[in-house]
């Protein structure tokens, strides 16, 4: 019976080790698990986190997209105005100076019809010098003309869209 007592005791001590190793096993375990699960949690909260920043992110864009859009409809119809108000303005000073001529001619006109209108001034009675010099004849002045015609203001040529030689 000492025998079988030994054996028990033997089997007893070599189960005793065997479970202190899986209790080591075990805690190791637990420790793993335990780091783990705080790395998912830590993970998982950055997930949601950056999973919100994204949807944010898209909305965003979302939003920049169509304010880009307004932007870029807004640059297209300010520069056709911009155009529109360049011709307009090429236009107007071309009317202008048309006018301006139209005027200087008017002008010129009416005052070589009022040097024709006028009478000449009567002749200063002549005064008496000490020494009679010899009287040059009295000349007309001729009637006055139109000053020098300014050339009518050119029109820009119109813009052309740049014709590229495709390729």
């Amino acid at each position: 019976m000492s025998d079988d007592v030994e054996l028990l005791q033997q089997r007893v001590d070599k189960q005793t080790a065997k479970l202190g190793v899986a209790a080591g096993a075990v805690d190791l375990t637990q420790a793993r698990f335990d780091a783990a699960s705080a790395a998912y949690d830590e993970a998982d909260r950055e997930r949601k986190r950056l999973k919100a920043a994204l949807k944010l992110a898209k909305r965003r864009a979302h939003r920049l997209t169509k304010e880009a859009k307004r932007a870029k409809k807004l640059a297209r119809a300010t520069a056709d105005d911009r155009d529109d108000a360049d011709m307009e303005l090429i236009e107007s000073l071309a009317a202008r100076d048309k006018r301006q001529a139209k005027v200087a001619k008017a002008e010129a006109a009416l005052a070589a019809a009022q040097v024709v209108a006028e009478p000449p001034p009567p002749p200063a009675p002549p005064v008496k010098k000490a020494a009679p010099a010899r009287k040059a004849p009295v000349r007309k002045s001729p009637a006055k003309k139109a000053p020098a015609r300014k050339a009518p203001a050119k029109k820009a040529p119109a813009k052309k869209a740049a014709v590229r030689n495709g390729g």
